[in-house]
């Protein structure tokens, strides 16, 4: 790993400032090593996940430089990613009362306050980043998965495109363009692997299932089903993924097109559906005894169309799927 690496966000990237990394650099004349020196050998180790090490390591840097910011933010990251969240976030706001623009600071505390559900405060600290760095991608794409998490999703694929635009490479600001291409069903969205991102990405997996649910309870199963079989390619093995998946498949079947209404709108489209029938029986008796009688063998198939196919065909593509 390059010696100017430092965290930033809860994975290495390339530093925005030389003072975020510390403000040492290079060994002392008697031998002793610098806050950058700690912060070199301390990123190595969380960046293999050897967070115990990291953290024996922090304990004796911090005993020495106990107010570099590079050295306080890798114990933030640490005390993250071992679950002590409070801690984490503690001590990112004591850092940032001190230096209100570190910037690794910030963009880490984004992860964390999401990780908390302090979603106004994560989207106003990313406003805060891109106002002080406004062509940073990759902070577009993380408000791009934030605004995809609270379900403002045009919002979310104009920050997607604007991401891809400032960082063509960035796989978050291509996971979060993908997921909206998917939510539209444009051709092609499918050709990059999305599952890949997602598994570089823990935070576009999380994303990603909220949006299924929320594409379900608005009666866009094809979009639904595109994301979950992006799930499915993640966790092949996986039983609970691939009963969404086949449940999902049947929601979104050509012969489930009549019984939309009713997934959609749920018992409000009952409700509605009783009173036009009333309403329609009412009017033909008075008209034409043979036309109430039809519409009623009309309504009597469509009522057991409506309670038998649907298990019908759910039970045969879980058999299909080998459920």
């Amino acid at each position: 790993m390059d010696s100017g690496d430092c965290l930033h966000g809860g994975r290495l990237r390339p530093q925005r400032r030389a003072a975020d990394c510390g403000k040492d650099g290079g060994m002392s004349e008697n031998g002793i090593l610098t806050a950058r020196d700690y912060g070199v050998q301390i990123n190595a180790l969380i960046e293999r996940r050897r967070y115990d090490h990291a953290r024996a390591l922090l304990a004796e840097a911090l005993g020495q430089y106990p107010e570099d910011g590079g050295l306080l933010v890798a114990s933030a990251h640490v005390a993250f990613v071992s679950g002590d969240v409070v801690l984490a976030r503690d001590t990112l706001q004591e850092l940032l009362s001190r230096e209100p623009q570190h910037y690794q600071a910030r963009s880490l505390l984004v992860a964390v306050y999401q990780d908390c559900d302090q979603l106004p405060d994560a989207e106003a600290m990313l406003i805060d980043l891109l106002r002080d760095y406004p062509e940073a991608g990759y902070q577009y794409a993380r408000y791009a998965m934030l605004m995809y998490r609270t379900l403002h999703l045009d919002k979310a694929k104009l920050l997607a495109r604007e991401a891809l635009r400032l960082d063509p490479e960035d796989e978050l600001a291509l996971a979060a363009c993908l997921i909206g291409d998917m939510i539209d069903g444009r051709r092609g969205a499918e050709q990059a692997s999305l599952a890949t991102l997602m598994r570089n990405h823990p935070e576009s997996e999380n994303t990603a299932r909220m949006l299924i649910t929320h594409l379900i309870s608005r009666g866009r199963y094809r979009a639904a089903k595109r994301i979950a079989i992006e799930l499915l390619k993640l966790y092949p093995h996986s039983r609970e993924v691939l009963e969404l998946v086949v449940q999902l498949e049947a929601l979104s079947h050509w012969s489930m097109l009549p019984l939309w209404p009713f997934q959609r709108w749920g018992w409000g489209a009952s409700i509605a559906f009783y009173v036009l029938t009333l309403v329609l029986l009412n009017s033909l008796s008075h008209e034409s005894m043979a036309g109430a009688r039809y519409v009623s063998y009309v309504l009597l198939g469509y009522c057991a169309y409506s309670w038998v196919y649907p298990s019908l065909l759910t039970r045969w593509l879980k058999r299909r799927a080998g459920l």
